[in-house]
This record gives structure tokens, sequence and C-alpha cells, in this order.
């Protein structure tokens, strides 16, 4: 961010209780957190039980688009609480950068009582004294779900488009892309492609494993990165997904596009 950002907390907080065993955004879903006009940075999630609890899952998922995807899973032990004994309790860093009006949901597995807490700055810019050189970010998620077999490695088949940059904008910094099974898998891969307006050229794989979900076990997970630092795209360029067996797959691409003050 610019020196001239300004944050402003924004702390989501929601009490979930209604079972829900959906992993396709589908059944009761409790309201985290609302993304602000710029984005909001999403640092950290509490869950925290008011109850006891028996082996389960809390979801995360995110609202935008017209679509609603899964985005983490995280396990619940079985606790008895007491007055010397605290009740389920998890702190996860979060640092994920959510576009502006998307949403952050929950769910639990288990008909019981969850507080989920996101520590979140929503972030704008001081004009008035706003150097040229300045960069303004603005949240860019891009959410699909691709789940037709495709094999090929040359871009042809099936392909999913994950992230479109705001092309009046300078580029998108793609910080990191999100894979989560909704279905059990099997040994596969996922694909990654940048589409120049014309081809589609294959720029990442990433290898799937088997295996089994259920109530107490997470589905399969990968979350990709660019050796620690943003990749750039072209803000003309897209960023497209495939899957080589078919089985459903969220994938989420956190972007941020940036321009310069005029």
């Amino acid at each position: 961010m610019a020196a001239e950002t300004q944050y402003t907390a924004n702390t989501g907080c929601v009490t979930i209780s209604t079972a829900n065993s959906n992993l396709d955004g589908t059944g009761t879903l409790g309201t985290v957190l609302t993304a602000a006009s710029n984005g909001t940075l999403v640092k950290s999630i509490i869950v925290k039980a008011q109850t006891n609890t028996t082996q389960g899952m809390i979801r995360l998922f995110v609202t935008g688009g017209g679509a609603t995807e899964l985005i983490s899973e995280i396990e619940v032990p079985a606790i008895t609480k007491s007055s010397v004994d605290p009740s389920f309790e998890i702190y996860l860093e979060i640092n994920y950068a959510l576009k502006s009006g998307y949403v952050l949901k929950a769910a639990t597995q288990n008909a019981e009582t969850f507080n989920v807490i996101a520590e979140g700055l929503d972030w704008a810019y001081y004009t008035t004294s706003v150097r040229p050189d300045s960069t303004k970010f603005i949240a860019n998620t891009g959410m699909t779900i691709v789940s037709t077999a495709n094999s090929n490695l040359d871009g042809s088949g099936t392909l999913s488009t994950v992230l479109t940059p705001d092309s009046s904008k300078k580029g998108c910094n793609i910080q990191s892309v999100n894979i989560k099974a909704t279905v059990n898998t099997t040994p596969g891969m996922i694909r990654l492609f940048i589409y120049n307006g014309t081809t589609n050229y294959l720029f990442s794989e990433i290898p799937v494993g088997a295996v089994t979900k259920s109530g107490t076990a997470v589905s399969y997970s990968a979350r990709k990165v660019f050796g620690g630092n943003d990749y750039a795209l072209k803000a003309t360029y897209l960023l497209k997904a495939s899957t080589q067996v078919a089985e459903s797959f969220n994938v989420i691409a956190e972007g941020l596009d940036w321009e310069y003050p005029a």
C-alpha cells in the first residue's frame, strides 16, 4: 500500500449454530464480514466455541459475483469445557485481500454454537496529499468452479476463467490461488493458464491427491504462491484453470489491481 494509505478497523462477528454439512455453499451460512469500497484485508480469523464440541468442522466461504465458494475448512476436536478447561478456540492468520462487496461467511458441521470473528482492515487513500508515484490498490477476488475433465496441456478443451483484471488499471498482482475440493478426490491435476486474448498458455500444475472428505476430515486443498512474491498479470490478460479429473474444485484467486494518481 502507498504511504498515504489510511486503515479503518473492520471487525466482523457472527454466531453460528445450525448444522450444515454442505461444501457447495448451500444451506445455512453466517455472514462474518463484508469488504469495503477498495477491499478489506482479512488479517485473522478466531473461532471460539460457546459449548462442548464433538469432532466436526467449521467451513469458511466467499460470496460474490453471484457465487458462494468454499475457501477453507477448520477441524474441530471433541472438547468438554468446564470452569477450568477452556472451550475450543483457534486463531488463524489469514492476511487475505477480499474484493469490495464480497462477503466472508461461515458454517458449522455440527449443531454446536461458535463465534467466528474476523480481524479486518478497510483501506482508503488520503487523496489531498497523494504523490504522483504512489500506488493505489483495489482488491480483486476471482472465483470459479472447475469440474469438467481436461487432460490437455496446450490450452485447448474446457477452461474456466478464475480472475479478470480491471482493464482500466495498470495490472493485477496475484498474491495467491486457493484450490479447494467440494467432493472426494482421486489423483489428478489442477492446471493454471494465462490467456492473452488469443492463446491459453499453461504456466503451473498443482498435483491433486486422493482424499476422502467427511464431517471430520477436510477435503483436498492447496494454495499456490509465486516464490513468495505477487505475480503481476497484464490488465488485459486472464487467469484460467482446468482439472484433469471430472471432480469439483473451487479455484479462488486473491488479486490486487493497481493504478497511480492522475
